[in-house]
């Protein structure tokens, strides 16, 4: 095959540069050069630019992806700047030529990796890469593919599946030509694929494509393949082999021995120590909220340091040295932006059903909560959400592009991230994969306030004594938690930093339940993915996964309802919109445009 490579002076072909010059900086470049497939696979060095180039298509999926997964669900609402196809994604009355609904850009990534990976394995075959380039490089890029599918599954439904490197993005418009897997049918064929990735691993240090190139860290850039496994199976009910992929994660630097440092203790666990809770300069004094470090702090951080690695484990940088240009601002903020959406009414209500946590009366048996007095809200929805010219924005994205006065900190910088995968989605996820496998307690635990707490007999007390026999779980692998944390002798165990998601937002535990324990966590869980991981792309895949679970239509519908009831712009849809997902009629229509 033959296709045209275009190179310009951006982040993504500085990163091919270094792979290629041994790290030297891009001086000059031309603007665009067209490659026979020969010429542009000789090496190791043509692989990792392959590989890049991949990651720079995935990047113009941002703002398709957050629209598709948050406009639909029910925590993001239109603004008056709204045009009527966003009207129609928040509405559910898209139609086929509703350009936010086209396809064609997730195909346009597939068509890539499909290319790619035939192209790695002649490289393969012909010594061009060794085996352990080989399996990594297209470990990846099959792993991208995979992804892409699942949320072209998600939101179509019924869609062409497609493997073959020759088939381009024009041919597929001619679907009949095709064969259209249901979202069913998809996921077990996307399972099958990727359990046979020879490589699932993040890539090792040392490899060409770990870099950093204008003081971005090349570490997140890349999917998790684990993780990606692991929502596979969560989709499929194999709860087992989901928790499993996910505990690799969360274990990833397996168990606890002499001399571990605060990577260990604070990756990927959710930890007290980690600079990310809710916490006040001034006791019960709500204005008093700390800003940095702190849980909001999590959405500005630098690429790469240490707190931004212990949270973040996909994420995709924009900056104005480099293509495409951030989508984010002019989708939320007020200035330098369009403010085209914003946080809808029930996901503020939400955020202030919650009640906040002061401190733990030690030593007692029922360890009894003293609640803040005029606290009755969750700081989560201070921090992820803001106030305008009194209109409410969606700063998640925003931290590194206006400052405190609400102007944009460089008029010609449009400095953010796209956060695809954190910590909290992977513990989240567990818990969700957990609970369907019978381990409720565990669920609860994970989501609340940790394995520390819930499993001590005396939940916040001093720890003195010994912890031999209490805060672990006693469960085998994937559910194997040691969370000991004693002074007598004094002893400290892998999770014992951990706090719990609504721990760490400095929150009042939901009670465990006593009946239909399974159902009701899991409502509980997804109640509170919408509270710590608003915004950032997991919400419709959520509710959707967990209707179609319950077999409950509603679990959707009525969401959805209660965000368009109380929208100012969008009440008259509400009834219209919560008949048609009552009827199951959850996907868009399909057509590449």
């Amino acid at each position: 095959m033959k296709f045209s490579y275009k190179i310009k002076f951006t982040f993504l072909a500085g990163i091919i540069v270094l792979a290629i010059s041994s790290c030297k900086k891009m001086i000059d470049a031309e603007p665009e050069t067209t490659v026979g497939a020969a010429n542009r696979y000789r090496n190791v060095f043509d692989a990792d630019a392959a590989v890049i180039g991949v990651y720079g298509k995935v990047m113009k999926l941002a703002k398709p992806y957050l629209l598709l997964n948050e406009l639909r669900g029910d925590l993001m609402d239109i603004t008056t700047n709204s045009d009527a196809n966003l009207r129609q994604l928040s509405e559910h009355t898209a139609t086929v030529n509703n350009p936010y609904a086209d396809p064609q850009p997730f195909y346009e990534v597939i068509v890539n990796c499909n290319d790619v990976l035939a192209n790695f394995k002649n490289m393969y075959a012909a010594s061009k890469l060794k085996q352990e380039e080989f399996n990594q490089r297209y470990s990846d890029v099959g792993a991208i593919r995979s992804w892409v599918y699942l949320q072209l599954g998600i939101h179509y439904g019924n869609i062409p599946y497609v493997t073959n490197p020759v088939v381009q993005v024009n041919d597929l418009k001619i679907t009949a030509n095709f064969p259209m897997l249901s979202l069913p049918v998809l996921i077990d064929s996307l399972t099958a694929f990727t359990e046979t990735l020879p490589y699932t691993e993040d890539y090792p240090t040392g490899t060409t494509l770990l870099t950093t190139v204008d003081g971005y860290s090349t570490q997140k850039f890349f999917i998790n393949k684990n993780i990606l496994l692991g929502d596979l199976y969560l989709w499929k009910g194999q709860y087992d082999k989901a928790a499993d992929r996910y505990k690799r994660v969360m274990d990833i630097f397996g168990p606890a021995t002499t001399g571990v440092g605060e990577q260990f203790f604070n990756q990927y666990r959710i930890s007290s120590f980690a600079n990310s809770s809710i916490t006040y300069a001034r006791i019960l004094d709500f204005s008093s909220l700390t800003y940095t470090p702190g849980w909001r702090y999590l959405f500005e951080r630098p690429q790469g340091d240490n707190e931004f690695n212990w949270e973040m484990i996909w994420s995709l940088p924009f900056d104005r040295n480099f293509a495409p240009e951030n989508p984010f601002i002019d989708l939320f903020s007020p200035n330098g932006g369009s403010y085209l959406l914003q946080p809808a009414q029930q996901a503020i209500d939400n955020w202030n059903s919650q009640t906040q946590v002061y401190t733990f009366a030690a030593n007692t048996a029922s360890a009894a909560e003293v609640l803040r007095d005029n606290f009755p809200f969750d700081s989560r929805g201070t921090l992820t959400y803001r106030i305008i010219n009194g209109k409410p924005v969606i700063m998640k994205y925003l931290y590194n592009y206006l400052g405190t006065n609400n102007l944009p900190i460089n008029t010609f910088a449009k400095p953010g991230k796209w956060f695809l995968t954190r910590a909290a989605t992977l513990h989240l996820h567990y818990a969700e994969a957990a609970n369907r496998a019978g381990k409720y307690r565990l669920a609860h635990a994970i989501v609340n306030k940790g394995i520390n707490y819930h499993y001590d007999p005396l939940p916040g007390g001093s720890r003195i004594g010994d912890v031999t026999n209490i805060q672990q779980t006693f469960m085998s692998w994937p559910y194997d938690f040691d969370a000991r944390e004693g002074d007598g002798p004094a002893f400290r165990n892998t999770w014992y930093r951990n706090i719990g998601i609504r721990g760490r937002a400095g929150l009042k535990a939901v009670t465990l339940p006593t009946t239909d324990s399974v159902t009701n966590i899991e409502n509980m869980i997804i109640a509170e993915d919408g509270l710590e991981l608003a915004y950032e792309g997991q919400r419709w895949s959520d509710l959707l996964r967990v209707a179609i679970r319950q077999n409950n239509p509603a679990f959707i519908a009525d969401k959805v309802y209660d965000k368009l009831r109380k929208s100012g712009l969008s009440a008259a849809a509400a009834n219209a919109a919560r008949t048609k997902l009552m009827n199951k009629d959850w996907f868009l229509p399909f057509k590449l445009n």
